[in-house]
Parts: C-alpha cells; sequence; structure tokens
C-alpha cells in the first residue's frame, strides 16, 4: 500500500524530472489546455441549455403543457385551459399561467420594456421566493386592483441603480400609476433574460370563458412527487377531450381533430430540435478534439517512456523495484494533465465569452452561460481519470515488456509502443477528417445561403418599431400612424415609407393553413400552410418587391368591407399553375367560411420575398393583408432611403418626438442587419465547429511529426547503417516520408467512413448541400493528405543528416 510519505516523495520527484524537461512538459500543458478549455465551454452550454436548465426546487417535476400538432409543430396554452386543468386536474400539485405584456416606461427618454402577466401561484408552482418585497395575490388578478408589477432584478440593478427603498414605491408603465411590490430572484431571468417585470394576469371575461383556447399563454405545470408524466398528460387529454365533446362548437372540435391537436408535457425551457442538434454538434466536436488531445498527449508520453527505457533499466539492475520505477509515469501524467486543466479553465472562461456573443441570437431568451461547479466538477474528474489513463499505457506497456538492458541502447522502439503510437496517429487522422468534412459541410452550406437572393432591397431600407399608449383614444390612435408615417416620408433622402403589422424580417411568422375556394381539400395528412403578414400602403415599393400579376393594395382596401389579399409568387404557382390567380377566393383556417363575404379574394401577386431568413427559401409561401387604419398597441415603420444609417436613425427618432416625445423608439436597424442577424446562429456554429475541426488538423500534424520525430531519433543507428550501405538522400526521405504518408491514408479512410456514416446526422442543417458533396470530401481529404506530407518531410529530412560514422560510434 502506498503511503501519503511515498506519494508525497514520488510527487517531488516527478516534479524534479519534468522540470529537466521543460519543452516536453510545456508541450504536453498547452496541448492539453487547448482541448479541454474549449471542450468545457460547450459542456458549459449543454449542461445549461439542455441538461439542467432550470434553477428551481425539485426542477424534474416541472413541466410546460403544450397543445401540440400532428405535424411536430408546438403551441401555447390559454387562461381556459389553465382554470379547467386547475380545478379538474389532481395529479398535479399546482399550475401557473403568464403571458407577454409590454409597456413603456419615462417621460423624458421613453424605454420600452418587456414583462409578463402572471397568476399568482406562479411563483410557488416554480418554488422561488422573492428577493425582496412580495409576489402578487390573488385578488390582484381582477381588473382595476392589478396596478402592482414585481421587477427583474438585473432591471432593478441596472435602471434604478439597486435602490431597496423602490419596493412600495409608484412607477408610471404605459401612462399608468403601477406599484412596486417586489423584486424579484435572479434565477427567474434564466426564463427569459429579456424579462423585465411580472405584473397580476387580470382576468377579463373574454379570457376566461371556457371556449377561448387561444394558444397566447405559456402554461406552467408541477407534478406531484411520485406521478410519471405519462399519466399527468394523459389526464389532461381526458379533461381536454371532455370539453371538446360537452362544450366546443362542432367547427372547433372538427378544426382540432383534422389538426391532431392534443395535450403534450415537455420539460421546461425544452430548445427546439435545430438548437439542440448544434449544440450537441458542437460537443461532439469538442469531444473529438479533446479526442485527439489526450491522443498527442499519450504519444508524448509514450515517447517519453520509450527514450527512458535506458534509465529504467539500469535503475531496475541497481535493485529498485519495477511498479517503484514505473508509478513514476501515471504520476507525471496526473500532474501535467491537472496543470493543463487549470490553463483550459482560463480558456473556458474566455471561451465563454464569445459564447455569450452568439448565444442571444441562437437562443434569445437563454441568460448567459456561466461556469458552475458541475462545468468545473466535470474538468477536474475528466482530467484525473484522462491523466491517469493516459499515464497508465505506457506503464501496462513497460510492465508487459520488462525492464532489461540489454538492448535498451542499440534498439529502435519497442513493438508494442510503436504500435500504440502508429494506431494513435492513424485515430488523429481519422478524427481531424471528421471534423474538417463536418466544417466543410457547413461552410459551403452558409455560401450557398449568403447566394441567396433575398428579394427585397434589404440595403437601403430601415425600420422601427413605435407603440402607442393606451391613453390615446381610437380617433387619436388612428391620426399617430398617420402622422408618423408622413412625417417620415418628410425626411430628406427618404423615397418610400410604410407601416407594418410586426417585424418584416423575422423568424417568428405565424403559419395557418389555408383552403383556395373552389379546390380539394386533402381528407388526410396536414393542410398546406401559409405566413401571413398585415402591411400598410406602399409596402412592396418601399421594399423594392416588384409586383408580377394584378396590382398592389390601393388606398380603398385599407378601409372597405370586402377583403383583399395579395399572395407571393410561390403561393400562385403551387395552387395555380396555370397562372390565374389574381380574382381567386382563399380563406385562412381548416373550415370554409360560412358568410361567402369572408372569402378574401386575391386581386395581386409579388415577386418572392425571403422575409422568414434566406434559408427559408423553401418555406411556406406568403399571402398579405391590407393593415386597417384601426386602433394598435404597436407596429413598425418602414422607409427607404439613400442616407448612412446612424444619420437616417437620428433624422427618425427626432421625427417621432416632434409628434409625441412620450413615444418609444426601438428595436431600429437596416433590413440587412436583420437578415445576418437570422445567420448569426449558422456563422456561429461554422465558426466553432471551424476551430475545433483547425485545432484537429494541427494537433494530428503535430502528432504525425511527433511520432515520426521520434522514431527517427531511435533510429539512428539504423538510418546510418543504410547509409553507410548506400543509401541516398532520396531513399531515407522516401523511406520517413512512405511511413507517415502511409498511417496517413490509412486515418484518412478510416476517417471518410465515419464521416459518410456521422455527417448524415448534420443534414437538417444543411443548405443545398448532400452529406455526402464529394467535393468537400476531396477538398478535405487533400489538405489532410498536405499537411500529412509536410509533417513527414520535416523528420525525414532530419533524417538524411545523420553521419554515418558517428551514428554507428554513438554505439
Amino acid at each position: 500500500m502506498l503511503s501519503l510519505a511515498q506519494l508525497w516523495r514520488d510527487v517531488r520527484f516527478a516534479v524534479r524530472s519534468l522540470r529537466r524537461a521543460p519543452g516536453f512538459s510545456l508541450a504536453v500543458i498547452i496541448t492539453y489546455a487547448l482541448c479541454v478549455g474549449p471542450n468545457a465551454a460547450i459542456f458549459a452550454v449543454l449542461y445549461g441549455l439542455v441538461l439542467n436548465p432550470l434553477p428551481f426546487r425539485d426542477a424534474s417535476r416541472l413541466v410546460q403543457v403544450t397543445s401540440d400538432l400532428r405535424d411536430g409543430s408546438r403551441r401555447n396554452s390559454s387562461l381556459a385551459q389553465y382554470l379547467d386543468f386547475k380545478a379538474h386536474a389532481d395529479l398535479f400539485a399546482g399550475f401557473g399561467v403568464e403571458r407577454m405584456e409590454n409597456s413603456t416606461i419615462g417621460e423624458v427618454s421613453p424605454l420600452r420594456i418587456y414583462g409578463m402577466r402572471v397568476s399568482s401561484d406562479f411563483f410557488s408552482v416554480l418554488g422561488v421566493r422573492p428577493f425582496l418585497g412580495r409576489f402578487p395575490t390573488a385578488e390582484e388578478e381582477t381588473v382595476g386592483q392589478d396596478h402592482v408589477v414585481v421587477l427583474a432584478r438585473s432591471f432593478w440593478e441596472q435602471q434604478y441603480n439597486a435602490d431597496p427603498s423602490l419596493v412600495g414605491r409608484t412607477i408610471r408603465m404605459g401612462g399608468e400609476p403601477f406599484t412596486v411590490i417586489g423584486i424579484a430572484p435572479r434565477s427567474l431571468e434564466v426564463l427569459d433574460v429579456y424579462n423585465d417585470f411580472w405584473k397580476p394576469y387580470e382576468r377579463t371575461p373574454e379570457e376566461v370563458n371556457p371556449r377561448a383556447r387561444n394558444t397566447l399563454a405559456i402554461l406552467w405545470a408541477r407534478l406531484k412527487p411520485g406521478v410519471p408524466a405519462e399519466a399527468a398528460q394523459a389526464q389532461l387529454e381526458t379533461i381536454e377531450h371532455r370539453f371538446l365533446t360537452d362544450q366546443a362548437s362542432p367547427q372547433l372540435r372538427a378544426f382540432e381533430e383534422r389538426l391532431g391537436q392534443h395535450i403534450a408535457l415537455h420539460r421546461p425551457l425544452e430548445q427546439l430540435p435545430a438548437i439542440n442538434t448544434a449544440i450537441l454538434l458542437l460537443q461532439c466536436g469538442a469531444a473529438c478534439v479533446l479526442l485527439v488531445g489526450c491522443v498527442n498527449v499519450a504519444n508524448l508520453l509514450l515517447a517519453r517512456a520509450n527514450a527512458k527505457r535506458a534509465e529504467f533499466a539500469i535503475r531496475s539492475a541497481l535493485g529498485a523495484g519495477r511498479t517503484l520505477i514505473l508509478r513514476q509515469l501515471p504520476i507525471e501524467s496526473l500532474l501535467l494533465t491537472t496543470v493543463g486543466a487549470g490553463v483550459g479553465i482560463l480558456l473556458t472562461l474566455a471561451s465563454l465569452r464569445v459564447i455569450n456573443t452568439y448565444l442571444p441570437t441562437a437562443v434569445q431568451s437563454a441568460a448567459p452561460i456561466a461556469m458552475g461547479p458541475a462545468v468545473f466538477g466535470y474538468i477536474l474528474l475528466f482530467s484525473l481519470a484522462a491523466g491517469f489513463a493516459i499515464g497508465m499505457l505506457p506503464f501496462a506497456l513497460l510492465w508487459r515488456e520488462g525492464l532489461h538492458l540489454q538492448g535498451s541502447r542499440t534498439a529502435s522502439a519497442g513493438h508494442g509502443l510503436r504500435l500504440f503510437s502508429s494506431i494513435f496517429v492513424i485515430a488523429q487522422v481519422a478524427v481531424a477528417l471528421i471534423l474538417l468534412v463536418g466544417a466543410g459541410l457547413l461552410l459551403t452550406s452558409l455560401s450557398r445561403v449568403l447566394a441567396v437572393l433575398p428579394g427585397f432591397d434589404a440595403v437601403h431600407t430601415v425600420q422601427f418599431r413605435v407603440a402607442l399608449p393606451r391613453s390615446y383614444s381610437q380617433q387619436t390612435n388612428v391620426l399617430a400612424q398617420q402622422r408618423i408615417v408622413a412625417a417620415m416620408r418628410d425626411i430628406p433622402g427618404v423615397t418610400a415609407a410604410t407601416r407594418v403589422w410586426t417585424f418584416p424580417v423575422n423568424r417568428n411568422y405565424s403559419v395557418v393553413p389555408f383552403i383556395v375556394r373552389g379546390a380539394d381539400r386533402p381528407t388526410t395528412g396536414v393542410q398546406p400552410q401559409v405566413y401571413t403578414q398585415s402591411v400598410g400602403a406602399n409596402f412592396f415599393a418601399t421594399l423594392g418587391i416588384p409586383v408580377v400579376q394584378g396590382r398592389d393594395f390601393a388606398e380603398m382596401d385599407f378601409t372597405s368591407t370586402i377583403p383583399v389579399v395579395v399572395v407571393d409568387q410561390k403561393f400562385a404557382q403551387q395552387n395555380f399553375p396555370r397562372g390565374d390567380a389574381v380574382g381567386h377566393d382563399l380563406t385562412l383556417g381548416a373550415f370554409p367560411p360560412t358568410d361567402p363575404k369572408q372569402w378574401l379574394r386575391i386581386v395581386g401577386v409579388i415577386a418572392r420575398a425571403n422575409l422568414a431568413g434566406l434559408d427559408e427559401r423553401d418555406g411556406p409561401p406568403f399571402v398579405y393583408f391590407p393593415l386597417n387604419q384601426s386602433p394598435v398597441a404597436g407596429f413598425n415603420v418602414v422607409v427607404r432611403t439613400s442616407r448612412a444609417l446612424p444619420d437616417i436613425l437620428g433624422a427618425m427618432r427626432e421625427a417621432l418626438r416632434n409628434i409625441d416625445p412620450t413615444l418609444p423608439f426601438y428595436a431600429a436597424d437596416s433590413l440587412q442587419n436583420s437578415i445576418d442577424n437570422l445567420l448569426t446562429r449558422r456563422r456561429g456554429i461554422v465558426l466553432f465547429v471551424g476551430l475545433f475541426a483547425d485545432l484537429a488538423l494541427v494537433l494530428a500534424g503535430v502528432g504525425l511529426y511527433g511520432m515520426l520525430a521520434y522514431d527517427v531519433s531511435l533510429r539512428t543507428r539504423e538510418i546510418g547503417i543504410r547509409a553507410a550501405l548506400g543509401a541516398g538522400r532520396r531513399q531515407i526521405i522516401a523511406l520517413i516520408v512512405r511511413q507517415g504518408i502511409g498511417k496517413a491514408a490509412i486515418g484518412l479512410g478510416a476517417g471518410l467512413l465515419g464521416a459518410l456514416y456521422l455527417t448524415r446526422f448534420i443534414r437538417g442543417a444543411l443548405f443545398d448541400v448532400q452529406p455526402a458533396d464529394p467535393t468537400v470530401y476531396l477538398v478535405v481529404s487533400f489538405v489532410l493528405l498536405a499537411v500529412a506530407s509536410l509533417a513527414s518531410y520535416i523528420p525525414a529530412r532530419r533524417a538524411t543528416k545523420v553521419d554515418p560514422i558517428v551514428a554507428l560510434r554513438c554505439e
């Protein structure tokens, strides 16, 4: 049994030994740190967004209740469902509901803030306590008594300098007084980092109507201890089925049956499949780089052990036990990997800063990722396990081969060591090729996306959003909309201006089913769907979208009782292949309208505009509605201009201030920047996978070089004999290069097979590129062979400088 005194003596001896080989020690530490740091950072993202996203009490019993469709899409719940489930579902410990509620604070410099209307049991279901003050009560969920608010801790710190006396005071939100009753704990910000406040969910008669099953609310639930999620979901489905049978209208019942709508339970903050795929893809890439790094470290330790065979043999001949001699190998490995892990932690912190830059565009509501105890423990445990395992490899090989003085000076590397070294290099090349192929496919996809034309003039089009207060009368609201658009047209350099219901370029377009009048309706499967957008006058002209058939919206369309729509070319081609879309009727929904006057008449066809993103080129078609002159809470203003972005934004802000200085001017940007922002996630994935692939390529080249360099140093006598017997410089170079290229070729073959199998899992992240794209495979193979040739040539060239006389005399 190894005592602490003996262990301490061995550690001190290992430190002295490693200090005498600073180059070797530094190489191991840097290699290991470069692999552990980024890998731990990606693991932090995986842990924070997928494995354990909620810092709440008994988070495993928290679920979100949604209404899912047969096509896999997910819809939220409603206040009516919340009341129904709360009254009849006894397998749950409680329910809580929230719904988005935005507002404006400030009079001089109005600021748009984002919040939620929540039920009084929302906080208890999550299991959180207020940081200061209290949470809303059930009595405050009544219209007139709901003017109380809980602020997010970060918002309170940033906007009010963490003033504790704010609790109990009154602030103005949306022009109305609200009493601040509490400050929420920071853990609540994990649900949505942009959430600034929570106010009571006042229950209007329209929302508590049992038939009001609109899907605008987020429903939270906590399972009772020991209740499986399957049984709880079945109970909610039974309750919902009872509603459809007893209270729902025949149209609603048929509509939900047609869409295959059903109640489902999901893990809270469960990310979209695309997000999960991206995170897992990055984690796999990081794990592969970590594997390559561990292989390189193992290779270095094997070579060091082989170089010290003579020392070990002499110590054994002097009477030292084999265990005493060889246990230094795992101790040295543990020391080096522990120091490397320490440096890797610093790299992890730096990597997280870069990741958090891209995170908001990938997962808009996610809080910044931090390196918590779980990630730190992961680094520590992995480093100890990897260090011990890597150190045991040379220990096991030398234990099996024995420590003998005879041949230790004249032999080349032992067969076992050379075999392991070769296997490791082959594995490195294979892993590097797989990562390079993945990065090449993703980079090619990005280039194909960037080549897609948006279908509108994004460079010269600028937009901002404005929210009108509830205090405006109906007439004041309509006049304000007209004045704002007119004021934008009067700005010098603006050639056109319009308004639109929501952001013209975004990923969150509503997808709804439709029916073309007179066309056959599908009896099975998913009904065809479209994106919808409500636009103001001159919208298509402002964005530079040409009308290819029929006409644009006319002024009368915005006040007429006859409903009309404009569709894009994709819709027309899919539903009217003869080119006669204008004049036909359609309706949104799963059933025809009961009133013939409710059919929507197609008056024009415009060119396809990829407003949902360049990589959504193959998404549903668009149907545009006239945005009527009626009171609205908020809308976007879009202008076409030749002026620089900062210049025109200042002019637009000033024009809005002249109309009403209390109106917030926010979300202002060019449409080109909006398009670029939609591609940030794709760019981020390409960047990180590309970095991992480049790192793996460098490590593979270094590993191949290191193996051949050590092999050349241990074959000095053999090379000297070959030179003495007449081998020329080219023959010696060919001997060493052939050895390196041969191992690289084997790794290349294994990597190609692995890439063909693994790249199918990233098919969903590819655009206009097949997982087996031959161009990518050929280019990557050529690059890897070029690196392998360079890594092999350098030690081969060194081998030609061996003097035969010196090589033979030194033995």
